[in-house]
């Protein structure tokens, strides 16, 4: 009986004894490959840059359905997705636009850049389907005024069922948004 005390006593102490962390944590990626474009000396604010409530977690979401979504305990992103995505953006930008130069919102009076540019993320994740789907809106402004805006829908298909392939299919379709954001930018400018 001490015997088969013993050995159950060993067995439950190696059931609770550490567990290896199954999570995860991503990142987005910026485009690849070198600056594009003839520079300009552009100055832009980014910001502010805002995502709905269940975006703004650790957790990576899944959308399920129209009406339902997933939050994976594993799968977490390395940063506040809003902080992530403001980043990455610049960085795509800097890219499409050599020579620019970028201020995070808020920026003081003295600090005002040439453009800013607000951004509101209304979804941002991948499918149960294997879409990532990226829609908003985005104004380009030139001090209080208005200088361009789209609605923004973008599809990037998810090239396998891993969540790393989620993430770089988000990453591609924010760098399709950066494209259309750049395009207006030299587009400002070129009129000024």
């Amino acid at each position: 009986m001490r015997r088969y005390l013993l050995v159950m006593l060993v067995s439950v102490a190696g059931c609770l004894g550490p567990q290896q962390d199954p999570s995860a944590f991503f990142l987005l990626s910026p485009a690849p490959g070198p600056a594009v474009g003839t520079p300009i000396p552009v100055s832009v604010g980014l910001g502010p840059v805002t995502i709905p409530g269940y975006l703004d977690r650790p957790q990576i979401v899944v959308r399920l359905s129209d009406n339902e979504i997933q939050l994976s305990e594993a799968d977490r992103w390395a940063e506040p997705l809003r902080d992530h995505i403001t980043r990455t953006l610049e960085e795509n930008l800097s890219r499409l636009l050599p020579g620019s130069s970028y201020v995070d919102f808020p920026w003081y009076e003295s600090a005002r850049p040439d453009y800013a540019l607000q951004l509101e993320i209304r979804h941002f994740e991948a499918d149960a389907g294997g879409q990532v789907v990226l829609d908003g809106t985005w104004r380009l402004l030139q001090g209080e005024e208005e200088v361009d805006s789209r609605d923004a829908s973008i599809d990037e298909s998810v090239a396998g069922p891993s969540r790393g392939a989620g993430v770089a299919a988000q990453s591609r379709a924010l760098a399709e948004l950066s494209g259309e954001i750049a395009a207006a930018v030299r587009r400002a400018w070129s009129r000024r």
